[in-house]
């Protein structure tokens, strides 16, 4: 649109798209809000004649054409061309002048070659929105078997505990474990609802930024992870009170827990899970790093990838890409260190100004 004004000379232009039988502005210059918003059908006005026919329009003065819709006071001239996709009219490329004759043949089929390009980028654009949105669908539908199957499991579980506790009422040890025991089934439900909730949402939902007191996050987060721990991981947390960051809270919090989750799983005969934050000038530092298995070289960059899973029994292998994924909506870095049985860092790294 900006070369159509300021190389060619065209005051006005304005694209519009074909939805069911509706010519809908999608991008525009010189025209005000109420033209764009203008409703053209197939058929109607000079826009309307040429998405019907799919030939371009060239009127070298509106006031004797009866098909002029008034989209631009003081329009004197008007040229219209097809965007034509496979055959069949997607939209039209329109531009007018205040000019009587000011558009030519020569102006013809150079916004012939441009509708041509435009419509192979919007194309391009909309094919990639829909191949996004088929991987997303078949991610989904291939969560479904292994969820399913995780849910079962603990549903399982929650119903013997159930069970247990009808016919030992008294028996305080065991009221301990079934307590545990639901708790544990419970939150892993939760977690995988939580999981494939974000991973829908990531990307589309409008993210609510506000200032954050680094401290207050932490600790929330290390709380959780410790009440999900078992007794044999040591969880520290080092960083100052004074520190503060714009973000979305809830995103970046479920970042964090799935890296802290993932850490402690990370640590199946024990360990030590350590998160380090601190201000080096320009950014804030978030490390977060485990003595557990790690990860081996070739795997360093598939854990990103939704579905891959390494080295654990459970979950839908969606907790990493939501990481990356959230990280990168709030402009940070995250990247990980790793080596096969001493540990892995994970480094988030956040600018401010």
């Amino acid at each position: 649109m900006i070369i159509s004004q300021d190389i060619l000379g065209y005051d006005y232009a304005i694209v519009r798209l074909l939805e069911n039988d509706i010519l809908k502005a999608v991008k525009w210059i010189g025209f005000p809000r109420e033209a764009a918003d203008l409703v053209i059908r197939v058929g109607e006005g000079i826009s309307g004649e040429v998405a019907k026919t799919g030939q371009s329009v060239l009127v070298t003065d509106t006031l004797k054409d009866s098909r002029f819709l008034m989209g631009v006071k003081g329009c004197k001239s008007e040229l219209c061309a097809p965007m034509i996709y496979n055959g069949k009219t997607i939209g039209v490329f329109n531009v007018e002048s205040a000019a009587q004759g000011f558009f030519t043949e020569v102006d013809r089929h150079l916004l012939e070659t441009l509708a041509s390009q435009l419509t192979a980028s919007f194309e391009a654009a909309r094919l990639r929105e829909e191949l996004a949105k088929a991987e997303k669908m078949s991610i989904v539908g291939s969560l479904a078997s292994s969820i399913l199957h995780d849910i079962r499991n603990d549903i399982h579980r929650l119903s013997i505990s159930s069970d247990l506790l009808k016919t030992s009422p008294r028996d305080s040890d065991l009221i301990a474990t079934i307590s545990d025991t639901v708790k544990k089934s419970a939150d892993n439900i939760y977690n995988l609802v939580e999981d494939i909730f974000e991973f829908l949402k990531t990307g589309r939902s409008s993210m609510t930024i506000k200032r954050v007191r680094l401290g207050d996050l932490f600790e929330n987060v290390v709380e959780q992870i410790r009440s999900q721990a078992p007794d044999d991981v040591e969880i520290k947390l080092n960083l100052a009170d004074s520190l503060e960051l714009d973000m979305d809270k809830r995103q970046v919090r479920r970042a964090l827990l799935n890296l802290g989750k993932n850490a402690v799983e990370a640590m199946p005969d024990g360990g030590e899970l350590e998160i380090n934050v601190k201000d080096e000038g320009g950014a804030v530092v978030m490390e977060i790093s485990d003595t557990g298995v790690g990860i081996a070289k070739g795997n360093l960059e598939k854990i990103w990838e939704p579905l891959f899973s390494y080295g654990k029994k459970q979950g839908t292998g969606l907790g990493m890409a939501i990481v990356q994924q959230v990280i990168n909506d709030h402009g940070w870095e995250v990247s990980v260190k790793s080596e096969t049985g001493k540990g892995s860092t994970f480094m988030i790294k956040a600018p401010y100004s």
